[in-house]
């Protein structure tokens, strides 16, 4: 299952784009998942995106592409939103100190309102 294919808008006020990530993470799928996130930030033309994640279970793996996706986000002047709406997904976060770094929201609403305010 790969990420969805967005609209590329050119506009950098854009509304932030949602990319929601339901399946989980691990080795196997780690490099074309952060391949999918990478295209998307690139192509986006918005200055906030929204990674929902909707699974409970997150691996290492699924860390170490946020991780990734974040230092890229940096690099292209994007904002990136995590929405983490399960309990161990967001103790997963805090537990690898991954939350110090990432913006994690433990829902989509809350998310959006952040990125409203930016």
């Amino acid at each position: 299952m790969s990420l969805p294919n967005h609209p590329v808008d050119t506009d950098a006020d854009a509304e932030p784009i949602v990319i929601p990530l339901a399946e989980i993470v691990d080795l196997a799928n780690a490099e074309r998942v952060h391949d999918d996130l990478r295209r998307l930030l690139r192509s986006a033309g918005t200055r906030v995106a929204i990674v929902d994640l909707r699974t409970p279970c997150l691996t290492a793996a699924a860390v170490g592409v946020l991780e990734q996706t974040q230092a890229l986000a940096d690099r292209l002047g994007v904002r990136l939103l995590v929405v983490a709406p399960h309990r161990l997904t967001r103790h997963v976060l805090r537990v690898t100190a991954a939350d110090v770094y990432l913006a994690v929201h433990p829902d989509l609403l809350s998310a959006l309102r952040e990125a409203a305010a930016d």
